[in-house]
């Protein structure tokens, strides 16, 4: 163990020093309740997941030989990556006249739309993001595979956590699936190279998150997990952990107070989310607002030699089902109309429950806020059809989609909602039942697949 004093931060106004002594230790937090408890020794990955001794949630925690697989899909997606976005992704054939597409050709359709807000989305979500998580796994799973350390590292891999839930390159796939069947009657569809790397990419980019193990990977980075505050006699404190949500080190309450930020990798912490129910009622309480105007204008209008025909979310569902396509009608009415619905009135059972002190449930409430911080990226798939839709059809007097008025709220919907759910403490949950327990003598193993 060694002592060591912090560089100085300021907090409320303040500069202080904060010393503690770091080490590791076989201690984990649960995610979602908080609790501390010890980690026991459980055998190969495949056979064995960790589970929280309070709220059964599972514990992420992996074993066995992670660097050569991630490192290996890693590359692999790099170099699809690259091929995806050099190439024809789609090509749309209606009679003698034939329109080809890149993967961005439907953000530089929302520009020439003057959909500029719209555009910065889609391009962060389907670019930019997605090659920043590839070149930032590149910089730390390939020199951690040949066991050297490289500068900002450690920085690096906490933005490359918060950054994660913006990327969406699965739900951009559904939206190609759902284009492809709405186009299919309409015109001829040609598969460029591009589409075929990009299906490959989110399959291998899944793969490499399924694979790594952020934990040991921190471990590597920073060996101390534990941070425990003294006093000014250099006495060790006596005092609740609190784990930090980006490298899941524990950190003394003390040092959180008077420093404010986790002494490993330098993310902000707080016992508690602040003004959490705050927040995610006001970001909720937007959403809702919004939602209307999302759902009364048009979402996209067509202009062919036929005239124009503008179509809301609803109708565009109706358009489906009345062509027979039961199976894409339900995928887009779940996700664009009943998945904002639910969270949001999810958003606002969680928060009016936590403020009243509710005890009952809380496992199931803990279910429902999972349920909606994981759903909630999905409902961006309307966007992404009309975005890809903007790219394809444009083939001047004889056909040309254009983005409606309704995209950008029910966008504004989705991110609205996204940070709603992250603004809101699952911890709050559980401490309306009172303060966690001792340290459990260790979480629970069963026989079930371990979710790195």
């Amino acid at each position: 163990m060694t002592f060591f004093t912090s560089s100085p931060k300021t907090v409320s106004g303040t500069v202080r020093a904060t010393t503690f002594e770091h080490s590791h230790q076989d201690l984990m937090a649960c995610d979602e309740c908080g609790q501390v408890q010890n980690v026991p020794l459980v055998g190969a990955c495949a056979q064995k997941v960790l589970t929280c001794v309070r709220c059964a949630q599972p514990l992420a925690l992996g074993q066995g030989p992670w660097r050569e697989k991630t490192a290996a899909l890693v590359i692999t997606g790099l170099v699809l990556f690259v091929i995806s976005n050099c190439f024809v992704f789609l090509g749309l054939d209606v009679g003698a006249f034939h329109h080809e597409a890149n993967l961005l050709s439907g953000v530089w359709g929302l520009i020439h739309s003057d959909n500029i807000p719209l555009a910065i989305l889609v391009f962060v979500t389907i670019f930019l993001f997605p090659l920043f998580e590839l070149m930032a796994l590149c910089y730390l799973v390939l020199p951690c595979y040949f066991g050297v350390r490289l500068p900002f590292q450690i920085t690096l891999l906490r933005w490359l956590i918060k950054a994660a839930p913006w990327s969406m390159l699965e739900i951009f796939l559904l939206a190609v699936l759902v284009t492809s069947v709405k186009l299919g009657d309409m015109a001829t569809i040609v598969l460029g190279v591009s589409i075929v790397a990009f299906f490959a990419l989110v399959a291998v980019l899944g793969a490499a998150y399924w694979c790594i193990n952020k934990r040991d990977l921190w471990a590597w980075l920073h060996p101390n997990n534990c941070f425990v505050g003294h006093d000014e006699q250099g006495h060790k404190l006596t005092e609740r952990l609190y784990d930090c949500d980006v490298c899941h080190a524990l950190v003394g309450e003390s040092i959180i107070v008077h420093h404010g930020f986790c002494p490993r990798c330098d993310n902000q912490l707080h016992t508690r989310k602040p003004y959490s129910l705050q927040k995610t009622l006001a970001y909720t309480v937007a959403a809702i607002i919004l939602y209307f105007p999302a759902n009364i204008l048009p979402v996209m209008t067509m202009n062919t030699l036929m005239g124009e025909r503008s179509d809301t979310i609803f109708s565009g569902v109706a358009v489906l089902i009345a062509h027979g396509l039961w199976g894409i009608a339900a995928v887009v009415f779940i996700a664009s109309l009943v998945v904002p619905v639910a969270k949001l009135v999810i958003l606002i059972y969680l928060v009016w429950s936590v403020s009243q002190g509710h005890t009952a449930g809380m496992k199931q409430r803990l279910w429902l806020f999972k349920m909606t911080e994981w759903v909630g990226r999905w409902s961006m798939v309307d966007v992404f059809v009309v975005t890809l839709l903007t790219g394809l059809v444009q083939f001047g007097f004889l056909g040309t989609i254009t983005p409606g008025g309704a995209l950008l709220p029910f966008a504004a919907v989705v991110v609205f909602t996204m940070l709603a759910a992250h603004a809101f403490d699952p911890r709050l949950i559980w401490d309306a039942a009172g303060a966690q327990e001792p340290i459990f003598m260790g979480a629970r193993a069963s026989d079930k697949p371990c979710n790195l």
